[in-house]
């Protein structure tokens, strides 16, 4: 990869000590996966902390480095390319903090966003069991009564609750027989005895990070814990899964990036024929397809970080880069596999577990079938 253009020294930096923990990482993202064992995202993200890794682009006073989410982008995609676990609850833990960081008080963000860059861990929930892409149809309530909201309602698949020291959280504000319902932003902490974990998933990749669902049962708060403005809550969460949306699609990129790695590396060696398999013009014409997708994924992304970072609009490019590297990312694996044949298909290759682990990076944070309809929307306007 040549000199890209939105690369300053300060990003090459955060990539070699991104690239040094995803190296410490790789050591137990196998043994991590097999054991569905979310107790390392603890360990692994308060790693990070002491790196300086969790907080990129918060400012210096709420404990991050003050820099651009282009710095986040490039420390995620080394982090995916060791664990995809790892990454996957490292970028909602910068998906909740993002919420505090764009909606909370001074108060709020000192009490959050010092502890979240130094290695506590925070949630974010939209999704609900009746409430997926369709967010509108989220059924949590919060009601007033007195100085304190109650909150009562469930969230399902939500990464790092059962880890998390704090949960940012939307819920339904407005009357029920409103004609147009308003959602409101909380920030609610663990302790809280409103909130009860219920299970954690049995996934089929990204099994290290944790997807839970939790239930709120009269979850008593102050005003001290509403984020932003009271019915403001889903312009908050969405501006978040904007950003976040780069981020899924970044994962992606790091972990076709090593797919395609580990595709040459054994494609090299691996002998039939009497020559190498990497000699067939058609395996030669697969890694030019799949490190083709790697670039252009590439490109798309950093390029839609580098237009939030400019604060300017964001909204298709984050799609559009969300999107193709998601599902570049699935292709790009199975090729892999393809080539690896066998081998790949067992747990002596990490090929299998890249399979797997690509596949999430489509649903989360919107699936493909939203950016097609937020692609879409943008382009055609109202007609």
């Amino acid at each position: 990869m040549g000199k890209f253009p939105y690369f300053t020294k300060e990003h090459e930096d955060i990539r070699e000590i991104a690239r040094g923990a995803a190296e410490e990482f790789k050591k137990t993202a196998e043994e991590a996966d097999r054991n569905h064992d979310y107790n390392i995202i603890k360990k692994n993200l308060k790693r990070m902390a002491e790196l300086d890794l969790i907080g990129i682009h918060i400012a210096t006073e709420y404990g991050g480095l003050g820099l651009d989410f282009v710095g986040h982008c490039v420390a995620l995609e080394e982090i995916a390319k060791g664990c995809l676990s790892t990454a996957f609850s490292y970028n909602t833990q910068r998906l909740a903090m993002d919420a505090i960081r764009l909606g909370g008080t001074d108060a709020q963000k000192k009490k959050y966003l010092i502890p979240a860059c130094a290695g506590s861990i925070v949630s974010f929930a939209t999704t609900e069991p009746e409430a997926g892409s369709d967010v509108a149809s989220m059924r949590t309530t919060a009601v007033k009564d007195g100085d304190k909201w109650v909150i009562n309602g469930t969230k399902h698949y939500i990464t790092n609750a059962i880890v998390a020291d704090a949960h940012v959280l939307v819920a339904k504000t407005s009357p029920a027989d409103a004609q147009r319902p308003e959602f409101t932003a909380f920030v609610v902490d663990n302790d809280n005895p409103g909130i009860k974990m219920s299970k954690v998933e049995n996934k089929m990749g990204a099994t290290a990070s944790p997807t839970t669902e939790y239930f709120l049962e009269n979850c008593r708060v102050g005003d001290d814990a509403v984020l932003g403005t009271v019915g403001q809550g889903m312009p908050l969460a969405l501006s978040a899964l904007e950003i976040a949306r780069i981020g899924i699609g970044t994962q992606g990129l790091g972990l076709m990036q090593v797919a395609l790695e580990q595709a040459i590396a054994y494609g090299k060696e691996r002998v039939q024929f009497g020559k190498p398999i990497l000699k067939n013009q058609a395996l030669q014409f697969h890694v030019a397809n799949m490190s083709s997708r790697v670039e252009i994924a590439r490109n798309l992304l950093f390029h839609a970080a580098w237009l939030k970072d400019q604060g300017l609009p964001a909204g298709k490019e984050a799609a559009i880069a969300k999107l193709f590297a998601t599902e570049e990312c699935t292709w790009v694996c199975n090729m892999a596999m393809n080539i690896l044949c066998g081998p790949g298909y067992t747990t002596d290759y990490p090929v299998e577990r890249y399979l797997r682990d690509a596949k999430v990076l489509e649903m989360g944070g919107g699936t493909s079938e939203i950016m097609r309809m937020i692609i879409s929307r943008e382009e055609l306007g109202k007609f």
